[in-house]
């Protein structure tokens, strides 16, 4: 963490020190001002996403879940991420499926499902396909995201939901290894779990389980 915060840290003291000189021309000045909004912006998710992690962990969040019809959630994540899968030329989508009352809490179920599409739109290469599927069993309903992206090893499909894991190919990746984390307890707090089904160079196949 000490690291993925000194990156943007140093980035923004860099461009200030840039800024301070009187002959810079405007369009590079802007340029500057720009690469100084972009390393805000990184730092402030880095912290939001470490409140959100603590907050859960010391038991700071209450849960108000209920029975919600759960299209709507789902199609608060999709819109949450579909500007960033339409740049990569990464297709989303949703299978018909009947809307289904879920015990979830909205906001936060969302934020599982943002956590999940955005996994898979940086693991996906351009062009590529996110599925959404929605089946009702017995007493759960499920959730699929599945996508085309290179996969994961079946030895580390436990492990990517610990918290700061991130696998050795992908720390060129923009990521702190929270949001897998973040997932499966959010989804554990609802009553739920979470399962992810891979093979490298197959895409990925994560299952939210609610509570019907």
């Amino acid at each position: 963490m000490s690291h993925q915060l000194k990156t943007p840290l140093a980035g923004l003291m860099m461009y200030r020190e840039m800024l301070e000189d009187e002959n810079l021309d405007e369009k590079t000045r802007r340029r500057f001002l720009n690469k100084m909004k972009q390393q805000s912006e990184k730092i402030d998710w880095i912290l939001k996403s470490l409140f959100k992690m603590v907050n859960l962990e010391q038991g700071a969040v209450v849960f108000e879940a209920g029975p919600l019809p759960v299209k709507a959630t789902i199609l608060d994540a999709v819109t949450a991420v579909w500007d960033r899968a339409d740049g990569r030329n990464i297709s989303i989508v949703t299978e018909p499926f009947a809307d289904r009352i879920l015990w979830h809490n909205r906001k936060w179920t969302a934020e599982v499902l943002v956590n999940l599409l955005d996994n898979a739109v940086k693991y996906t290469g351009r062009g590529g396909r996110i599925g959404l599927s929605v089946k009702k069993g017995e007493i759960f309903a499920e959730i699929h995201v599945k996508d085309t992206g290179k996969g994961i090893p079946r030895e580390r499909q436990a492990e990517i939901f610990t918290r700061f894991y991130r696998e050795p190919e992908v720390h060129d990746v923009e990521g702190i290894g929270i949001g897998l984390y973040l997932t499966r307890r959010i989804t554990e707090l609802q009553g739920g779990y979470v399962e992810v089904r891979s093979c490298p160079g197959k895409g990925a196949d994560f299952t939210i389980y609610l509570p019907l």
